[in-house]
């Protein structure tokens, strides 16, 4: 009888095991058909914009006349998309946002910037179209007389002018036990295997603008937290921390560590969920994203200079989330939906990475007064700005 309760016992814990493994993999088989679906939605549409854009006689050989701070340039469209694929400037002209940049009197696209400024940055990308082995790429700087230094860095900042670093999606955990983190050639995955509440932060301090896709594979018990923070040795709580930035389940954002639910009209995440981070350091936001709902959230950061990384925060066993880096197709999701936030019809953003300085002209400090009109508060901030 002793050796028949073993044996009963045994075959009750590979059945257990079995069916954790069974989850795991339908969890799994369910993801990649997601990610098969949605990479076969984005192929539909690039083709049909291709498409558009052919008909209405769009190619790469045509010659742009642009106003530039009152000068006019004629330079080709394939000059200008010799910047990084990813870049806004590139972005910009890539012909399937004509219609939304801003144009002056006679008709011209519109750029508002010094001459000087742009004549530097249309030298490189000539430079760079007409040598075969692109050595210009190597570049980060580019010459200009010294009373247009600041505009110009400001600017190749802003457009993305020269490839971005890929950003380290590293993660480690505070805890010796309870998270799985494994990293692959898609991204990192986190997984809760024990305890509660297990956190996960980046392992190298984010300098100037990131971007990261979160997307959640499973929730065991309802809670999640994405999002940043400055935090060097978290506490217990570390999405309670003074400088955790970030969104969780239940409507629950987090500023500076206060939850504030439901602001912006955040619902929480579910399983399923993808979602496009943006940290820009240089104006003191994070933005997030999130497809479900096609809505985009910010978050207001403090001004004065912090050690940000990324940061996840689990709470019960078989929680699962991944991070990954985004496409240019869903980094591009962000921009477009900032640009429709504060309807600038010119750069997505318009503002100068040097300073403070939303499209709204609010200041990141003005959040702080405690006023939530989108003029004067933290509306002009926040998610709930598209909403006034």
């Amino acid at each position: 009888k002793g050796q028949s309760d073993t044996t009963s016992r045994a075959m009750a814990s590979l059945s257990v095991l079995c069916d954790a493994a069974k989850d795991k993999l339908s969890a799994e088989q369910k993801l990649l058909a997601e990610r098969e679906t949605a990479v076969a939605a984005d192929r539909e549409k690039l083709q049909a914009e291709k498409e558009a854009m052919m008909k209405a006689g769009i190619t790469e050989s045509d010659l742009l006349s642009i106003n530039v701070g009152g000068q006019i340039f004629a330079v080709k469209r394939s000059t200008l998309l010799m910047a990084p694929e990813d870049s806004l400037l590139s972005l910009m002209f890539s012909g399937r946002w004509d219609e939304s940049i801003s144009r002056d009197a006679e008709g011209r696209m519109f750029l508002d910037m010094s001459p000087p400024v742009f004549s530097s940055i249309l030298s490189y990308l000539r430079a760079m179209r007409l040598e075969s082995e692109h050595p210009a790429k190597k570049r980060r700087s580019l010459p200009i007389d010294q009373m247009y230094e600041a505009e110009l860095k400001a600017v190749c900042i802003y457009y993305g002018l020269f490839p971005k670093p890929r950003m380290s999606l590293q993660l480690k955990s505070r805890e010796q036990q309870g998270l799985s983190i494994v990293e692959d050639e898609e991204g990192t995955t986190v997984r809760q295997t024990a305890g509660l509440f297990r956190a996960a932060f980046g392992t190298e301090v984010i300098e100037t603008v990131a971007t990261w896709k979160f997307s959640v594979v499973s929730i065991s018990n309802g809670y999640l937290f994405a999002g940043t923070t400055a935090a060097a040795d978290p506490s217990q709580n570390p999405y309670s921390s003074s400088s955790a930035f970030g969104w969780a389940c239940d409507g629950q954002v987090y500023l500076g560590g206060t939850n504030y639910p439901g602001l912006g009209g955040w619902v929480g995440w579910q399983a399923g969920d993808h979602a496009i981070f943006l940290l820009d350091i240089e104006a003191s936001t994070l933005k997030m994203y999130h497809s479900r709902t096609q809505t985009l959230h910010t978050l207001a950061l403090p001004v004065e200079k912090k050690q940000w990384r990324l940061h996840v925060n689990l709470y019960g066993q078989a929680d699962v989330v991944k991070l990954a880096t985004p496409t240019a197709e869903e980094e591009e999701a962000i921009l477009v939906a900032s640009c429709g936030v504060c309807q600038c019809k010119a750069e997505v953003v318009r503002r100068l990475p040097s300073s403070n300085v939303a499209c709204c002209g609010i200041g990141s400090q003005a959040w702080a007064a405690g006023d939530n009109n989108c003029s004067t508060g933290p509306g002009a901030r926040h998610a709930s700005h598209r909403e006034g």
